[in-house]
């Protein structure tokens, strides 16, 4: 199949040429003209105004080939394509979304480490983006064998920080060193977390009530799933499958090899797609009258969610209490 890219950003875009490069069996071709490939993608993200989508003429000209690779925290789905946080769908399914593994600003340390000994039932360090997280950070399971680290010290987006290479050697050590690795939802409801783990080779646990796993894997032979609400049982819910944990960590790596790893990678998004338009419900372009409504109700949240963060933290200065959850400082 011909493949058109778009960059909405230019490391997303060096990825997916990557990805296409090194894609065994190398079934797609990357083409120069729009007009002339079967399948366009932009890949990246865009701004709250839809910078890079509602501008470029191609989805217009194009409504039935255009796919997005959305690598970033939220969805505004104003193509259909893969979101790499994507939401199960609600009781209508247009079949437009899809979830995957990010593809940028990947830890070249997440490999697997046999030679790390189990320290701990479980493990997590990552930083202050959800209310989950913020509660998760508050309780004492009273275990020295759980480890649970707030890095919102740490922006893994941001290659110039200092001792980058350091952090992120301990993050992928810190993982080794588990029985499971936990992936509770973040600023978005997934994230990259769970496929590093996988990755890994350890058994990861999955703390999100909305995100929409990625089609392929057999996940119940190696995902363990709990609810939000049960994040104070981590313990007594995981003591029951220690003994299953390495069994299920090479399920989880063997299921990362056959469909997130760079070879099987760019196949399987262009697999994606095909088979999403194999499902369209509607003409795609019947979605492009909705956009506007698309990109202000993201605009709309992100406000609402500022001044309630404002309102909050002004009345706890106001009565000079500190405030009861930490705060990413990102």
């Amino acid at each position: 199949m011909k493949i058109y890219l778009v960059g909405l950003r230019q490391s997303s875009l060096d990825a997916m040429i990557e990805l296409h490069r090194v894609a065994q069996p190398p079934l797609h071709e990357l083409v120069s003209d729009a007009a002339a490939a079967e399948m366009i993608v932009f890949a990246g993200s865009v701004p709250a105004y839809g910078e890079g989508i509602v501008e470029s003429p191609l989805p217009r000209l194009y409504p039935e080939k255009s796919f997005m690779y959305w690598d970033d925290d939220g969805v505004v789905p104003l193509l259909p394509g893969i979101y790499t946080n994507a939401v199960k769908p609600g009781w209508i399914n247009l079949h437009r979304t899809a979830s995957h593994m990010f593809i940028d600003a990947l830890n070249p340390h997440v490999v697997p480490m046999p030679e790390v000994g189990k320290r701990y039932l479980f493990s997590f360090a990552g930083g202050s983006t959800s209310v989950l997280r913020k509660k998760l950070y508050k309780i004492d399971y009273r275990r020295p064998d759980v480890l649970i680290k707030n890095t919102s010290d740490y922006y893994h987006w941001d290659p110039s920080q200092e001792g980058r290479e350091e952090r992120q050697k301990q993050y992928a050590e810190t993982i080794a060193a588990s029985h499971f690795g936990l992936c509770p939802r973040g600023a978005s409801a997934g994230g990259l977390r769970l496929f590093e783990v996988m990755q890994m080779g350890v058994a990861p646990v999955l703390v999100s009530n909305t995100f929409q796993l990625p089609d392929g894997p057999d996940w119940d032979s190696f995902l363990i799933r709990v609810p939000e609400g049960k994040i104070k049982q981590l313990p007594e819910i995981l003591d029951r499958y220690v003994a299953e944990s390495a069994e299920r960590g090479r399920l989880a790596r063997l299921a990362w090899e056959q469909y997130f790893s760079p070879p099987v990678m760019f196949n399987g998004i262009v697999a994606t797609y095909a088979r999403m338009a194999a499902e369209r419900r509607i003409p795609e372009r019947w979605i492009h009258p909705f956009w506007g409504y698309i990109l202000w109700r993201r605009r709309f949240r992100n406000a609402v969610r500022g001044v309630a963060k404002k309102t909050v933290l002004g009345v706890f200065r106001l009565l000079r209490l500190r405030f009861i959850y930490e705060m990413n400082t990102r």
